[in-house]
């Protein structure tokens, strides 16, 4: 018995020991259990850092709300960046980029601008011809005006011989007219050593009131420097006058080519077309009154090819017409009184001319003309001043000579 309860007391305390360590174990493996959890917790954020980097990417990963965003942030750039190359004059960029083609020297950018910029303009089709009403005089004068402000040495001239039967007022572009004869004349007076620069002006009728205007201007042995490509160096300064200038007649309906054999002389030849404001109208130069026709008439102009252009404008006016050069002049001075109109160049008023014509104006109405050089000449001696009728000025047209015989007899009762 107290065998038994031995072997009983043994076993409970041998069951306790067992459960014991069992509870120790268990609770052992909790805590290892636990301490797993808790690094890997730790370890978590590491370890789904490296399996997002080994994951494939999709084609198309970005959001489609963020897809659209970036478009149109795109179209914001886009369209501020058009604005800013709007707000840039394309004509100016354009000549800025020619100017870095053709390596021009910063200091001459300035003056070759102009000129540039109209290459550019009608490279770039921007060029529109004008229509307007206007008076040959006004381009002629305006031509001369720039001519004369050329750097040019010697003392030239140009003389227009009009033909009488071209209408003093015409319609079409009188900018791009002026233009044309400016850069042809430009042209002309840089490369001639001549004194003279002659334009002959001629009307071809072409119907329905339109008509081409044909200006021939003498260039002589010169003409084997022309070339009416851009930027040739045979040309004028930079290449680009005679181009524009031949440009522009085409726009105007119209060319320029070079022409030999024209009398003796080599010609451009420009044809533009224009109009006539009255087609009807026959004569265009009609004077108010028979007084102011039928006179005889003396010019002094030591420019032969001038006197004679001058000649057949006061002709159309049936006048009769002498020509003397300043040297026959004050050889015999007493034959001033066989006239009834002198025109005289504006140098040629000396004091023993002036002598001569007081007198005769004391026994007969003599007109005095004063033949100036341009517009803006004027005579500063007061007893000139009160010598003179009526000037003319150079270039002389049949609308100046009209004027002029209007203004000299326009006391006079008409018929």
């Amino acid at each position: 018995m107290h065998i038994l309860l031995f072997l009983l007391f043994s076993t409970f305390l041998s069951a306790q020991q067992t459960l014991s360590e069992a509870r120790v174990e268990e609770n052992m493996f909790l805590m290892k259990i636990i301490g797993v959890v808790i690094l890997l917790l730790i370890l978590m954020p590491f370890i789904l850092r490296q399996l997002k980097n080994l994951t494939p990417k999709p084609e198309k990963s970005t959001p489609v709300l963020d897809f659209d965003e970036d478009q149109e942030e795109n179209k914001k750039r886009q369209k501020n960046e058009q604005e800013e190359v709007t707000k840039i004059d394309p004509v100016s960029y354009g000549v800025e980029k020619l100017f870095d083609q053709r390596a021009t020297p910063i200091e001459k950018r300035e003056a070759f601008k102009p000129l540039y910029r109209k290459f550019v303009e009608i490279k770039m089709g921007e060029v529109d011809v004008k229509t307007g009403s206007f008076y040959i005089d006004t381009i002629l004068n305006a031509v001369m005006e720039r001519v004369h402000s050329l750097d040019v040495e010697r003392n030239f001239e140009v003389v227009f011989d009009m033909d009488t039967n071209v209408p003093s007022q015409i319609i079409g572009d009188a900018e791009r007219m002026e233009e044309i004869l400016f850069y042809l004349i430009e042209n002309v007076v840089h490369k001639s050593e001549s004194y003279i620069v002659e334009v002959d002006i001629k009307r071809q009728d072409l119907g329905d009131s339109a008509l081409h205007l044909e200006f021939y201007i003498a260039c002589g042995d010169e003409s084997n420097s022309i070339s009416f490509e851009a930027f040739d160096n045979r040309s004028t300064e930079t290449g680009l006058e005679l181009y524009l200038a031949k440009e522009y007649a085409k726009l105007m309906g119209g060319d320029i080519t070079l022409e030999h054999g024209y009398g003796k002389k080599s010609v451009l030849l420009v044809k533009v077309k224009l109009y006539m404001p009255n087609p009807s109208e026959m004569r265009h130069y009609r004077l108010p009154s028979k007084t102011m026709i039928g006179h005889s008439v003396m010019i002094v102009d030591d420019h032969r090819e001038s006197a004679l252009a001058i000649q057949k404008m006061f002709e159309y006016f049936k006048n009769e017409v002498d020509l003397l050069s300043s040297k026959e002049l004050f050889s015999a001075l007493e034959m001033l009184e066989d006239y009834d109109i002198v025109v005289i160049q504006e140098r040629y008023f000396a004091k023993h001319l002036l002598d001569r014509l007081e007198s005769i104006k004391k026994e007969k109405d003599i007109k005095v003309v004063s033949l100036n050089k341009n517009e803006a000449f004027n005579h500063t001696e007061e007893r000139t001043i009160m010598m003179i009728d009526g000037e003319l000025s150079k270039p002389v047209t049949v609308q100046k000579v009209f004027n002029l015989l209007v203004l000299l007899y326009s006391e006079k009762k008409e018929v």
